[in-house]
């Protein structure tokens, strides 16, 4: 099953795949896990930053090994990619999709570059996100700070604008802000639900993605599944469970060999991604055919 068809598979039984963020072999190992455990469809991402600690071609190899040796959907994402050289770099890498995140640029600019991406991405049977409202907040700790002071009305996605953006670029897939913040904050997020719905309403043949799944409200995430999202990112929570996993396993041991010091910050990344993908509800729509769970600590 192929990338388009594992989305429309998810739209057309009303629920998401997860998008988690694999920073290195920990992270990755960790989404795997899951993945085998709950016979759910995943998307490994990763951000420039990620991708090229990693290594575009490594990782890509990686998700590759994964996928055969335990039979499972994965689909590759080059997430937040600022540049078409980025993407391109990606595609050739072996990616299967990429997210490409003119959001900062001037509007016609965001346009042509998008369109560009989408263009060649098509061309490589590559499935393509586009952002036309910047999505605010960080991947970073932001649990001391109102989620309030991020969320400005005037800076929502206009659904008619998002329509022009969709008809002018050729994206597959439209990443939206309506409410959702990277980051966890003091308080959940909620959603603004109406404008998602008028959104779905003008683009009922384009996929559509949840930026920020780390801190939003559980009921509203069921609600924008059931609305027609198809792939929610998640990150910060699986970063902070890794740091804080991994500087108590430090804290408390002299061990040395760091294969025996990551397990636990493993473990803990994999219990964010086995309770997102419950809640986004992929879990069983995978026939594993009987592979045997392993775990690959």
């Amino acid at each position: 099953m192929n990338t388009f068809e594992q989305l429309q598979k998810a739209r057309k039984e009303h629920y998401a795949i997860g998008a988690f963020n694999a920073a290195n072999i920990e992270t990755l190992k960790a989404v795997v896990n899951s993945a085998v455990k709950l016979r759910s469809p995943v998307i490994i991402e990763a951000s420039e930053g990620e991708a090229d600690y990693i290594g575009k071609k490594q990782i890509s190899s990686l998700v590759r090994i994964y996928k055969v040796e335990h039979n499972i959907p994965v689909i590759l994402n080059l997430d937040h990619a600022a540049s078409f050289d980025a993407c391109k770099d990606a595609i050739e890498a072996g990616f299967d999709y990429v997210h490409i995140d003119g959001s900062k640029l001037p509007y016609e600019e965001n346009l042509r570059i998008t369109k560009e991406v989408a263009t060649y991405a098509h061309q490589h049977n590559v499935m393509v996100e586009g952002e036309m409202d910047h999505i605010q907040g960080s991947s970073a700790d932001h649990t001391n700070e109102d989620p309030g002071s991020y969320q400005k009305a005037s800076q929502y996605t206009d659904p008619q604008k998002a329509l022009d953006f969709v008809s002018q670029t050729g994206v597959d897939v439209f990443a939206s802000f309506v409410g959702n913040l990277h980051g966890l904050y003091a308080d959940e997020i909620h959603l603004k639900l109406d404008i998602l719905e008028q959104i779905k309403k003008l683009l009922p043949d384009t996929y559509l993605s949840l930026h920020g799944g780390s801190g939003i409200v559980d009921d509203d995430v069921r609600k924008a599944i059931k609305m027609g999202i198809v792939k929610v990112n998640v990150n910060s929570e699986m970063r902070i469970a890794f740091k804080t996993a991994l500087q108590k396993a430090l804290n408390e041991s002299d061990e040395v060999a760091i294969y025996k010091l990551t397990p636990p910050a493993i473990e803990a990344v994999q219990k964010v991604v086995e309770k997102k993908i419950m809640l986004f509800g992929s879990n069983d729509r995978h026939d594993l055919k009987n592979t045997a769970f392993l775990p690959i600590l």
